[in-house]
């Protein structure tokens, strides 16, 4: 199997290697974004643990044999005797011993605290809020231990290009897999063979035996503990757009406080919901919310939202995913494109480079509650970028990009304004030249290129 990406993280732990004392690095990242993987290849000679439920007592006893032919009698011991066998420690699923003997944290601490020697200490874990309650909260004893708290992000699209790309996929394809599956490797590998893509939405998500069925609900139940009822409702509620506080308030049937709790904790404990903010807006209000993740987006979305549907009449619930498919993509293709604006600088494609992006939206001036909203809306010192990202069948014609032109012009700024519109399936002839016009041939240039480096 090929290994792609992490070549910085690679690197960076390679060179942990040449260090000259003690080191405890914390690495965290959501289950199969590729943790286990990225350190075996980085320390394939590591002595390796993985921490599951099992009793403190029979996991001890399994860790000891595993260590070496003695039997330790506390955790303490095995500590001391593991730092001075062993130059790299890997322990996998740090986080459950919260579960199975918090006390473990203060034994480590202790035994950390008087070690000598130099060896690297890897704890390694799946979730989140536990990780950093570990390392980030000054009532834990492993407070302040870490030389190296690391969050293992999903892929950028970028590099799901390169592995989607692999597989033969167009870059339409991978653009619509991206919004479904996001850029974890492990349901990226799902795909290596070419199916029609109802083919294997049914597969992955709406078969009996479909392994993504109950894969949201798998990766965050453990997370949020007792209180999983009120983040998935939270969650559901979300789905695939951008929502604001009513919104969400609204289709959780919660009490506002309570409602809100649960988003705030997702933002800031979790990182699960992101925050939206009006680029350029004169109003502070207005914030909105939508998953990060582009897998439990859609799962939230798609899955989650038709647990009956799925039960009852699991085709109706295909059929239904299917048909909002382009909605969904184009939803993301907002933001493929929103991390390829560099890359079309360098290309030459856009004369500027924006030095911070974001979505706006707001009122028609004149109108009561007419709304309007630009895909994305950059700016630097002296300038302003609008573009316009449409995922249609159709390619955009003058009434559309006329349109888009009075939409920016609601925006009043005095710096100078660049209008760009990216489209899946081209341009008329008949369109403005004020709009740079950019095809997803330009998209697959740039991506290319950064490819072949």
């Amino acid at each position: 199997m090929d290994f792609f990406d992490r070549k910085r993280e690679v690197e960076f732990l390679k060179n942990m290697k040449d260090r000259k004392r003690k080191t405890m690095i914390a690495i965290y990242g959501r289950r199969r974004i590729g943790k286990t993987a990225l350190l075996h290849r980085a320390f394939p000679d590591a002595c390796y643990l993985f921490v599951d439920t099992r009793s403190s007592e029979t996991m001890l006893k399994d860790f000891s044999h595993q260590l070496s032919e003695a039997h330790y009698d506390s955790w303490e011991v095995f500590f001391r005797n593991m730092l001075a066998k062993e130059e790299v420690i890997i322990l996998d699923e740090f986080q459950n011993f919260l579960r199975v003997d918090s006390s473990v944290f203060s034994v480590l601490q202790k035994v950390w605290d008087e070690y000598k020697g130099d060896s690297l200490l890897i704890l390694c874990g799946s979730y989140a809020g536990m990780m950093k309650r570990i390392f980030n909260d000054s009532r834990e004893p492993l407070f302040g231990r870490a030389d190296h708290l690391i969050e293992l992000k999903a892929f950028a699209f970028e590099d799901v290009y390169e592995m989607l790309s692999s597989f033969g996929y167009s870059l339409a394809d991978i653009v619509e897999w991206y919004a479904v599956l996001g850029g974890v490797p492990h349901y990226l590998w799902r795909i290596q063979e070419k199916k029609l893509p109802g083919t294997s939405l049914e597969e992955l998500f709406f078969s009996p035996f479909a392994p993504f069925r109950e894969e949201g609900r798998n990766l965050l139940i453990t997370e949020f503990g007792s209180e999983h009822p009120g983040y998935f409702a939270v969650l559901k509620a979300i789905g695939t757009n951008d929502r604001d506080a009513s919104e969400i308030v609204d289709r959780t049937a919660m009490e506002r406080t309570k409602a809100m709790k649960y988003v705030s904790e997702l933002a800031d404990r979790y990182g699960i919901i992101e925050k939206v903010e009006n680029m350029l807006s004169s109003s502070k209000r207005g914030l909105r919310y939508r998953i990060a993740d582009n897998f439990l987006s859609f799962w939230f979305g798609q899955v989650y939202s038709q647990t009956e549907e799925i039960e009852f009449d699991p085709d109706q619930a295909l059929t239904n995913t299917i048909r909002r498919l382009p909605q969904i993509t184009g939803t993301r293709f907002e933001h493929v494109v929103r991390s390829l604006i560099p890359k079309l600088f360098d290309a030459g494609m856009i004369p500027i480079k924006p030095s911070k992006m974001g979505k706006h939206w707001g009122k028609v001036p004149g109108t009561r509650d007419k709304a309007y909203e630009i895909d994305l809306v950059g700016q630097n010192e002296d300038s302003v970028l609008f573009v316009e990202c449409k995922w249609t069948n159709k390619p955009v014609d003058s009434k559309t990009a006329q349109a888009f032109l009075q939409k920016c012009e609601y925006l009043k700024s005095p710096k100078s304004k660049t209008y760009a519109m990216v489209s899946r399936s081209g341009f008329k002839k008949s369109i403005s030249r004020e709009i740079i016009k950019i095809s997803m041939d330009d998209l697959d240039q740039v991506l290319s290129v950064t490819r072949s480096r």
